[in-house]
């Protein structure tokens, strides 16, 4: 009996009807990153669905816990997220008490992000899934093939 394997951005039931031919797609970065944002992002969802965390208001929190200040322009820039789409997370992140905003003591008219206490601790218990996550994920690679990946991204992505 042959075992049922699901394609990356599939639900188990949705399988294609026969084997298709994608020799094409397999050879196409932007198709096969997508597919690896899509299984990373549903892998996220399941080990993170506890603390309430998305990869974007992870990555959110992890900016501000490692740049305490930083602006939202800039954050908004960084995450490639529109600025009035970053203004409402970071409205419901302020409202439930895990950032505040300060005004910027060298220009009063710039905000600056900060982290609570509470958002604190959040990102810090998401810290703690971050190891055993990436591990589960890019179990299919060898530790050499894992750093040659990061490598090859950040050389892709320079951030």
């Amino acid at each position: 009996m042959r075992s049922k394997t699901v394609r990356p951005g599939l639900k188990p039931d949705q399988q294609p009807e026969k084997s298709l031919d994608l020799r094409a797609l397999r050879r196409t970065p932007g198709f096969m990153l997508r597919l690896a944002q899509l299984k990373f992002f549903e892998g996220f969802y399941e080990e993170f669905a506890a603390l309430g965390l998305t990869p974007a208001t992870y990555a959110i929190f992890a900016v501000i816990r490692d740049n305490p200040g930083v602006p939202p322009s800039s954050l908004a820039s960084l995450l490639r997220l529109r600025l009035p789409n970053l203004i409402k997370i970071l409205n419901e992140l302020e409202s439930s008490g895990f950032i505040k905003r300060n005004r910027s003591k060298a220009d009063r008219r710039a905000v600056e992000l900060m982290l609570t206490p509470k958002g604190a601790k959040l990102i810090a218990e998401g810290a703690r899934l971050t190891e055993p996550y990436n591990e589960k994920m890019l179990a299919p690679l060898s530790a050499a093939e894992q750093r040659t990946l990061l490598e090859l991204l950040n050389r892709l992505l320079p951030l």
